[in-house]
């Protein structure tokens, strides 16, 4: 039995069938993730190597080749990217294509990281993670003129707010600094009293100890015995007596040094349009709703700015329903959201606003707007143009069969936890115009027969399975054109792999549609339609049939015959006309005359602008440059908001905080949305780029990048591998300028930046005897310059660490530096030049 013959027979499953599909799309479209694009599995680990106050050469050489050598054994490593700075570095672990466990391999480079024992006392723990790709959705930023403690307290409570909402993704916090206990040593105090930096800091680590004594058992239970140290407070750390003599006088803390309680000393500045800012980045995590999350922080910004809230359907709708426990009407997301902003107990500093910014999720309901739009002005075409050449019944059964087509892939597509992201969209809005195409075919098949004659039954029978093996052709290879994608390897292949997906299952849905569903529906239309005929009155869609049938016979079915005649007559002719056409269109390919892009580059409504000066380059410098490239930025009327941070920058494929150095900066330039500017951002940035010609000559490099989605990076990467830095820098310098002579070609920078300028330290001979090593001279100055850390405790939701260093007017002056005494192994002060 066939699908057609099935479908007329048995209309009751096929109408539940079609109906179920219908009510399923409806909930799934509610229910169904949306991200941005689909989510890749980049085979990749990194490898983070702290080294606090060391130069990236120290960090080379004591930390990342050891940590190469280890790694690079491991069968599943495929290749190693190292990138090294001041303080630190990562290196990026690639694993081979196709490897099956990640997880594993994974945990096998933690392993030997891990049993690494001859690194630096002085470095921390290193970490092994995952790579694992967030992309951000939206920013929130708290601005005004207040105190940094007070905003980044603010920033902190919404953080913890918004992380309480269902569903909502990483919350990240930049901008901001640690807090710090300071214990800022006066030289000329120190000296006078003997002592080195060291004493003080063991002095401060032995009184702020929490040391467990163990328990004592008895009747009445266990109880445990702690020495608790002296509170963790500026007060009692200044009374920290750090050396007593037999007389009984004593040397505290606060006698040769200030104690604060500050933020660490890494100097951050961060603006949102214009004003000090604090800022919260909230990442998309893998199975999260991308929609959903920026709903939530837009309605919880709304609600602390004193905005009404306004109630979408869904708000509505939901609000009829009651939750079975409370009797309580049921909330939205959104509605949750903005109630927790409305009723929040964390409030602005005064002179502060809060804004939701660099909103990426527009563009995902840009795309779902567009497909809705398409579908519904697709069916009312669809439904217009049959209504010209078939029966109104025929016309509204091919429109219901684009909506269960369109139902049902989207149910199919929840089932194998397909997202709606701007490809699988895309895939859809392509096929819309195929989902129509057979049951176009069928239903015009089918009402063919009947006008000859058979029943209107018969004929939705015979009229669907006359067509039944072309239509299936028509769909397997439509299908077929796409299944290519599916081969594609990498992330590019993660990318573009829901694109054949979705396609095969609209199509899918679509043949189901048109063979068992259309002839069931067709048929008793048609019956429908013979009884109204057999009235005495002739109604006007019969007057309209006979009228646009003698158009169709009388005149443009013989002005097709005349065509078809003239070119079967003519055939040569006309075969050679085709066979023109065809080698001109490869000629246009061949020739260059149309362009290949790989990923065209789409519109964008977020700038990022990543700044990097010559390390050592002072703070006020590179906040010179940003500032350019702010009024540059703010002339543009695209513009919406414009928030920058000098000092820092932000990893926007792990969702953390990047480098911080006084060297380097980061913008976010938001602009006004796609369909409301003329130009398209490209243009926007040309104009920016032309407007800070010449204040920005002294940095290193201005990378401008556009948030598109995709895979990220440059256009172009080129790789120069040499063991010797000269001929590398030199071979490199060599193809910047050859690509700087190529039209197009911008933000031409290399990632080898030169370290900053440097005082060497080195032993003299004669320092052995008076009982110096390397060791101890290194270990003073540098508790004098980067300071020791004798004391970590958590507090305000974070590890606070106690720093020992001399004071800043020293560590400012290298006259000062130069001119520092050490402490001797015997208690002698030997100056540090000799």
């Amino acid at each position: 039995m066939s699908l057609a013959r099935f479908g007329v027979r048995k209309p009751v499953p096929v109408n539940l069938l079609m109906v179920s599909l219908i009510i399923g799309g409806l909930w799934v479209s509610t229910v169904i993730r949306r991200e941005f694009f689909p989510e890749m599995q980049p085979e990749q680990a990194s490898v983070l190597l702290p080294y606090p106050g060391a130069t990236p050469e120290e960090v080379e050489e004591s930390l990342a080749r050891k940590v190469e050598d280890a790694i690079w054994d491991l069968d599943e490593v495929d290749e190693l990217t190292t990138s090294l700075n001041e303080g630190g570095g990562v290196i990026t672990v690639g694993f081979r294509e196709g490897i099956g466990n990640i997880d594993k391999a994974v945990d096998e480079v933690e392993r030997v990281v891990n049993a690494l024992t001859d690194l630096p006392d002085d470095a921390e723990r290193l970490q092994v993670t995952e790579f694992e790709p967030r992309m951000p959705v939206i920013m929130v930023s708290v601005y005004g003129d207040a105190d940094e403690g007070s905003m980044k307290e603010a920033i902190r409570g919404i953080r913890d707010d918004l992380k309480t909402l269902p569903g909502m993704g990483e919350v990240t916090i930049g901008g901001v600094r640690d807090y710090e206990v300071r214990v800022d040593v006066d030289l000329l105090q120190l000296l006078e009293h003997g002592m080195s930096l060291p004493q003080v800091s063991d002095a401060i680590r032995r009184w702020m100890s929490d040391i467990p004594g163990g328990s004592v058992r008895n009747d009445a239970g266990n109880v445990s015995v702690r020495t608790i140290g002296v509170p963790e407070r500026a007060e009692a750390i200044r009374e920290i007596i750090v050396r007593a003599d037999a007389d009984g006088q004593a040397v505290r803390v606060g006698d040769i040094a200030t104690v604060t309680e500050s933020f660490v000393d890494t100097q951050i500045q961060t603006r949102f349009n214009g004003r000090p800012s604090v800022s919260l980045t909230v990442y998309k995590q893998l199975g999260q709703d991308i929609v959903s999350m920026a709903e939530m922080v837009r309605a919880y910004v709304r609600a602390r700015q004193g905005e009404p809230f306004e109630a979408q359907v869904a708000d509505r709708f939901t609000g009829l329903m009651r939750d079975m426990k409370t009797g309580e009407p049921r909330k939205t997301n959104r509605r949750i959201a903005y109630d927790l902003g409305a009723t929040s107990a964390i409030p602005l500093p005064s002179g502060c606003r809060i804004d939701d910014h660099s909103d990426l999720a527009r563009f995902v309901e840009g795309r779902l707007d567009l497909l809705l739009n398409n579908a519904m002005w697709g069916a009312m075409l669809v439904f217009g143009t049959l209504l010209v050449f078939l029966n109104w019944r025929v016309a509204f059964w091919v429109g219901m069969g684009l909506v269960t087509a369109l139902s049902g892939t989207l149910v199919i597509m929840y089932v194998f936890d397909v997202t709606l992201n701007l490809l699988t969209m895309f895939g859809l809005i392509v096929v819309l115009g195929l989902l129509v195409d057979d049951a176009i075919v069928v239903a015009e098949n089918i009402q063919a027969k009947h006008d000859r004659g058979e029943s209107s039954l018969a004929a939705a029978i015979s009229g669907a399975e006359a067509v039944t093996w072309p239509v299936v052709a028509t769909v397997l290879t439509s299908i077929v054109a796409f299944l290519p994608l599916t081969f594609v390897r990498g992330s590019i292949g993660d990318l573009l792999g829901a694109l054949p997906m979705v396609v095969a299952c609209a199509l899918a849905m679509s043949l189901v549609e048109s063979l068992l569903i259309l002839p069931c529906h067709m048929g008793h239309s048609l019956v429908h339609r013979d009884r109204a005929r057999e009235g005495r009155r002739r109604s006007i869609t019969q007057r309209y049939e006979t009228f646009r049938d003698g158009i169709i016979h009388d005149r443009i079915i013989p002005a097709y015959a005349w065509v078809v005649t003239r070119s079967l007559r003519y055939r040569y002719m006309f075969i050679a006309f085709a066979l023109a056409i065809l080698i001109i269109s490869f000629g246009f390919v061949a020739g260059g005359r149309i362009g290949y892009t790989f990923l065209p580059k789409s519109d964008s409504e977020t700038i990022i602008v990543d700044i990097r000066m010559p390390i050592g380059t002072a703070l006020a410098r590179t906040d010179e440059i940003v500032a350019a490239i702010e009024a540059a930025a703010f002339e543009q009327d695209e513009v919406n908001s414009i928030s920058a941070i000098v000092g820092q920058n932000a990893n926007l494929d792990t969702g953390s905080v990047g480098s911080s150095a006084t060297h380097i900066a980061q913008m976010f330039i938001e602009l006004k949305p796609v369909e409301s500017r003329q130009r398209e951002s490209s243009v926007i940035i040309d104009a920016i780029r032309e407007r800070t010609a010449g204040h920005t000559d002294g940095a290193d490099s201005v990378k401008y990048s556009e948030i598109t989605g995709g895979p990220g990076g440059p256009g172009i990467t080129v790789k120069v591998r040499s063991n010797e830095d000269d001929v590398r820098l030199e071979v490199v310098d060599e193809i910047k300028h050859l690509l700087a002579g190529f039209a197009g070609v911008q933000d031409i920078a290399d990632d080898n930046t030169l370290g900053q300028e440097e005082m060497q330290i080195r032993l003299k001979p004669g320092a052995a005897a008076l009982g110096f090593t390397v060791t101890d001279v290194a270990t003073q100055v540098r508790g004098a310059l980067f300071g020791l850390e004798p004391h970590v405790f958590a507090a305000r939701q974070e590890d606070i660490d106690v720093r020992v260093r001399l004071d800043e007017r020293t560590r400012r002056s290298l006259m000062q530096v130069e001119s520092m005494w050490i402490i001797s192994p015997s208690g002698a002060l030997v100056p540090l030049t000799e």
